[in-house]
C-alpha cells in the first residue's frame, strides 16, 4: 500500500470509529437484474427502492435510503446496474462512483450482487469493472451477496463455486466472503434472520479493517491509476504512428503482401479457366474423332474452332446409334485428348 493510501486509510479509520456505532454504510453493486434493489429492501425491511418486473433497468441514479435494524442505524446506497439498458458503460461507471461521495466518509462494505446461475461473460466483466473503478484494494471492503437463493434448490453455494474457478477466486479475494439472500421470502421472521446473519458478517469485515471504510481518496487514486493507464496507451499509440511515418515500409509491408496474394489468386483463376476450356474442347474433339465424325490431320484438327467441334460432335453422337465398340472408341478418344490437356496443365494444379 502506498504512503498516501496508508495516510488516507488512517484518516478514514479515525472518522469511521467515531461514526461506526451510529451508522453502518452499505453500497450495492452489480449487473442489471441481479437483485440489488430487492436486497436493499430486504436489508432495510421496507420497500425503500423501486423494484419492477421488467426487461428494462429501473435504477438510473445512485439512491441513498436509511433505516434502523435492531436499533442500529443503517444507510444503503443503490447504484445503477452494469449493462444498463438506457445508460452507456461510461455513464454507469461514472454514476456508480458517486456512491462513495453519497455515503459521507465512505461505505464500510460493497455488496456485489450475483445470481447463483450461469457465470457468463457479463458477470466476468462486472467483476473486472468493479476492480477497475474502485481499484484492486476494493476487495478489502467487499462481500459477495448471492440473491434469489431459492434458485439453488437446496444446493450449497460452495458446490456452485467449485464449478467455476474464476468466480471462486474472486469470492476468495473478498475479505467479507459471501452471503445468500432468498429474496422470495415474504415473512418478517425469515427476512430478519437473513439480515442479522449478513450484518454479523459485515461487522466481522469492518473489525478486520479496524473500522476503516472505503474513502473518497481511495476512489480518486483508482481514478488516477485508470487515467495514467489510458495516457500510457495513447502515448504508445502515438509513438507507433510516429514510427510508421519514419519508416513507411513498416505499415506498407502487409499491404504489399496482400496485393501479391491477390495477384497470385488471379493468375491461378485464369489458369483454371483456361484448363477447363481446353479440357472440354479436347474431350469433345476426342469423342468426335473416336466416333469417326471428324478426322485430325496435323494442324488441321487444331485449327477447328472449339465451340463448333463440340457442337458438331454432340449433335452427331445423339442422332447416331452406337455399338459397344463405337462407344468404346468415343470414350477412348475423349480420354486420350483429355489426358493431353491434364498433362499440359499438371504444374498448375500440383503446385
Amino acid at each position: 500500500m502506498s504512503a498516501s493510501e496508508t495516510a488516507a486509510s488512517s484518516g478514514a479509520c479515525e472518522a469511521s470509529r467515531s461514526t461506526s456505532d451510529a451508522e453502518l454504510r452499505i453500497a450495492l453493486l452489480g449487473k442489471t437484474g441481479s437483485g440489488r434493489s430487492s436486497s436493499g429492501n430486504t436489508i432495510l425491511c421496507r420497500p425503500a427502492f423501486s423494484v419492477d418486473v421488467s426487461s428494462c433497468s429501473v435504477t438510473t441514479r445512485c439512491m441513498k435510503e436509511t433505516g434502523t435494524v435492531d436499533g442500529r442505524g443503517i444507510s444503503v446506497i443503490d447504484t445503477p446496474g452494469f449493462f444498463h439498458t438506457h445508460l452507456s458503460t461510461q455513464e454507469v461507471i461514472r454514476e456508480v462512483g458517486r456512491c462513495v461521495v453519497l455515503s459521507s466518509h465512505g461505505p464500510h462494505v460493497f455488496l456485489v450482487t450475483l445470481q447463483p446461475g450461469r457465470f457468463t461473460q457479463e458477470e466476468r466483466d462486472v467483476l473486472e469493472w468493479i476492480k477497475a473503478t474502485f481499484g484492486p484494494g476494493v476487495t478489502r471492503f467487499t462481500l459477495v451477496l448471492f440473491t434469489w437463493g431459492d434458485q439453488l434448490h437446496g444446493k450449497c453455494v460452495e458446490d456452485f463455486l467449485e464449478q467455476n474457478d474464476e468466480l471462486s477466486a474472486f469470492v476468495s479475494s473478498c475479505h467479507g466472503g459471501f452471503h445468500v439472500f432468498d429474496n422470495s421470502e415474504q415473512n418478517t421472521t425469515s427476512c430478519s434472520q437473513q439480515v442479522e446473519q449478513l450484518l454479523r458478517k459485515i461487522d466481522k469485515l469492518v473489525d478486520g479493517n479496524e473500522g476503516c471504510c472505503y474513502t473518497n481518496d481511495m476512489f480518486k487514486e483508482a481514478e488516477n491509476a485508470i487515467r495514467d493507464t489510458r495516457e500510457k496507451m495513447l502515448q504508445q499509440r502515438r509513438q507507433r504512428w510516429m514510427n510508421i511515418e519514419d519508416d513507411p515500409t513498416e505499415e506498407q509491408e502487409p499491404e504489399v503482401e496482400k496485393r501479391r496474394r491477390k495477384e497470385d489468386e488471379e493468375v491461378r483463376r485464369r489458369a483454371e479457366r483456361l484448363f477447363w476450356c481446353e479440357l472440354l474442347t479436347a474431350i469433345g474433339t476426342g469423342a468426335a474423332e473416336g466416333a469417326g465424325i471428324v478426322q485430325t490431320d496435323g494442324d488441321k484438327g487444331k485449327a477447328l474452332k472449339k465451340v463448333k467441334v463440340v457442337e458438331k460432335a454432340a449433335a452427331a453422337l445423339v442422332t447416331s446409334p452406337f455399338s459397344i465398340s463405337s462407344a468404346a472408341k468415343v470414350v477412348g478418344g475423349a480420354v486420350r485428348e483429355g489426358s493431353k490437356v491434364l498433362y499440359k496443365h499438371r504444374k498448375t494444379f500440383l503446385r
